[in-house]
């Protein structure tokens, strides 16, 4: 199975995510995997925060880039959260990966996922399409990225849910 759970900065989407992952049955492994980079110290202290409110369930995996190698290595019987898609989007371009093929390895990936009936993914990202249109190239490019981004997994995907103040909306169920 795949999920997708979308939401703006803070709404509550990680949090859901969770509690989703934990509520369901007959799974033995949890894997947090964590895109986020500790590049300065209130990145150091939410990352923190992010492993106290997750407690010791989780496995984690720090992944910014290669979240594809991953998810080839886990093991049966396992769920795995990434979070967030749209940091390993900046992460990629920041370091100037090819941002297509970056998505074709992922897409490609989660694709076997969809033939595997002991393995969850839950994919978290933030929905960036509903503010103003960036006033910079590398903003606007970063958007469309993102969109494009939710809107392949949201097809491949058979749960999609919109997060808003902590409420979760359907978008598509099975």
């Amino acid at each position: 199975m795949i999920v997708l759970v979308l939401g703006g900065a803070r709404s509550g989407k990680s949090k859901y995510a969770i509690k989703y992952a934990e509520n369901l049955p007959n799974f033995s492994n949890f894997y947090y995997i964590a895109t986020a980079q500790a590049l300065d110290e209130e990145m150091k202290e939410r990352i923190e925060r992010h492993k106290k409110e997750r407690g010791d369930k989780w496995k984690l995996i720090e992944e910014p880039l290669h979240l594809w190698e991953v998810l080839k290595n886990l093991e049966e019987n396992s769920v795995a959260l990434i979070d967030c898609l749209t940091l390993w989007l900046t992460n990629l371009m920041m370091k100037e990966y090819s941002i297509e093929e970056s998505f074709e390895k992922f897409l490609q990936e989660l694709k076997t996922f969809k033939k595997k009936p002991n393995l969850y993914v839950i994919c978290v990202a933030n929905e960036v399409g509903l503010g103003i249109v960036p006033d910079s190239p590398l903003g606007r490019k970063f958007r469309d990225y993102a969109g494009l981004l939710n809107q392949k997994i949201a097809e491949l995907a058979d749960e999609v849910y919109f997060v808003v103040a902590g409420c979760p909306l359907i978008l598509k169920s099975p």
